[in-house]
């Protein structure tokens, strides 16, 4: 009995693992759990890079949908009761990037950055936070991109509600401003009644020009009686929104925009039984100008990074005075816009022009639709992938006339390489320049 005790205890008969066999299954265990980390590693990183790229479409798409609203508004309609202007002639001695304090505001418009915002708000103002990313520092050969601006009323826009809007028509230019030397000279318009009009408010002076509606802003920092008999007048000069040689100095905008002949120049016959809108205190932000441009947006919370930034700034165009500056998509490394005219007056668009060629043919005023392109990176770097070395960007196909132009291609700046980029494009009628007058 003691021997057979003795056998059953000897540590030569003891169960377990050896040594060996807790390395070799530690080993397999760490590398099973490696493994495990590495594919959810992956499949994290790949998560990212989807969500990267799927909010950036998202936020594009989102933009051409805000784009879309903006456009919608473009032209002034006056409440549908009066005819569109085919453009609306102002003035700005404020401005501080223009060579010219004359200048154009259409339905839509478009020009290369780098370029300035145009508005009397420096950058670092106030109005105009510092840090917000500018459209004249983003912007070259290899990362063309355009300024897009879009004028308009934000909504249909009324007569101002004490206004007598029918009696607002300019009587003989010629005799019956105080001053005696013509409207034309004097910025001075004698009409037939003043009721509703103040000073402070902004009128809409409507003349037409060469088959076409030519539309000044016209501000009011007088309104009273004239010296001449029976005539009332309101003047403009003094202003900073009016030339201090009035009318004569809109002659060579009118002749780019092709309202008057080369060597043209407008006579005081040209304002009688013009009309006149009053459109209210300069101050209501009823007209607005709207410019989408790409910028670069830097963000503390990112460690610092930079990021490419499509920007919507708000004017009021009364005033040029800046509103608001807000960002709408991160990624967006190129806006690109198409202009569809209809030059022949066929009811269709014609040809697709980029804007320097519409001003160069004249069609300002023929411009139908406005094709609009989006360049996007994710904000993120994929190791693993290799863009290509150029964006193409999808052109409208010819169609026997002068045109069409192209979007420029995207190149991809060098460093960029393994970020991933796509294209998004919607075209969007004017409606303002469609409808029925």
């Amino acid at each position: 009995m003691a021997l057979h005790a003795a056998k059953a205890a000897r540590p030569g008969h003891q169960l377990g693992f050896s040594l060996v066999e807790l390395m070799v299954a530690l080993v397999a265990g760490l590398i099973f759990a490696i493994s495990v980390l590495l594919v959810q590693a992956a499949l994290t990183r790949q998560n990212v890079q989807m969500s990267d790229t799927l909010q950036r479409d998202n936020q594009a798409r989102a933009a051409l949908d805000l784009l879309t609203r903006d456009l919608s508004n473009a032209g002034f309609m006056l409440g549908g009761q009066q005819a569109r202007c085919s453009v609306l002639l102002a003035y700005d001695s404020g401005l501080p990037v223009v060579a010219s304090q004359t200048f154009s505001l259409n339905p839509v418009t478009a020009a290369s950055q780098p370029v300035k915002l145009p508005t009397s708000s420096a950058v670092g103002s106030s109005s105009y936070p510092t840090g917000t990313p500018d459209p004249n520092g983003y912007g070259t050969s290899t990362q063309f991109t355009d300024l897009i601006a879009i004028s308009g009323a934000t909504t249909a826009l009324q007569p101002s509600s004490a206004s007598n809007a029918s009696g607002y028509v300019v009587q003989n230019s010629t005799t019956q401003s105080s001053s005696g030397q013509g409207a034309l000279n004097s910025g001075e318009l004698p009409l037939g009644t003043t009721a509703g009009i103040s000073v402070g408010d902004t009128l809409l002076l409507r003349m037409p020009l060469n088959g076409k509606l030519a539309c000044f802003r016209v501000p009011v920092v007088y309104v009273g009686p004239s010296t001449s008999p029976s005539s009332t007048y309101i003047k403009s000069k003094g202003s900073t929104l009016f030339p201090s040689t009035a009318y004569a100095a809109f002659n060579p905008l009118l002749i780019s925009q092709g309202l008057l002949p080369s060597g043209g120049s407008l006579s005081n016959a040209n304002f009688t039984q013009s009309r006149l809108t009053d459109l209210g205190p300069s101050t209501s932000n009823n007209l607005q100008t709207v410019i989408y441009y790409v910028g670069n947006a830097t963000y503390a919370n990112a460690g610092g990074a930079t990021f490419p930034m499509l920007m919507r700034a708000v004017l009021n165009a009364q005033t040029d005075a800046l509103i608001s500056v807000n960002p709408v998509a991160a990624g967006v490394v190129s806006l690109q816009a198409l202009f569809g005219v209809d030059e022949s007056n066929s009811g269709a668009v014609t040809n697709y022009l980029t804007w320097p060629d519409v001003v160069a043919g004249n069609y300002q005023s023929d411009v139908r639709s406005v094709l609009f392109a989006l360049v996007t990176r994710t904000l993120h770097a994929d190791p693993k992938y290799t863009a290509p070395a150029t964006i193409a960007i999808p052109s409208p196909s010819g169609n026997g006339g002068a045109g069409p132009d192209a979007f420029t291609p995207y190149t991809v700046p060098t460093g960029y390489g393994n970020f991933r980029y796509s294209v998004l494009e919607s075209e969007i009628a004017i409606r303002n320049s469609l409808w029925p007058h």
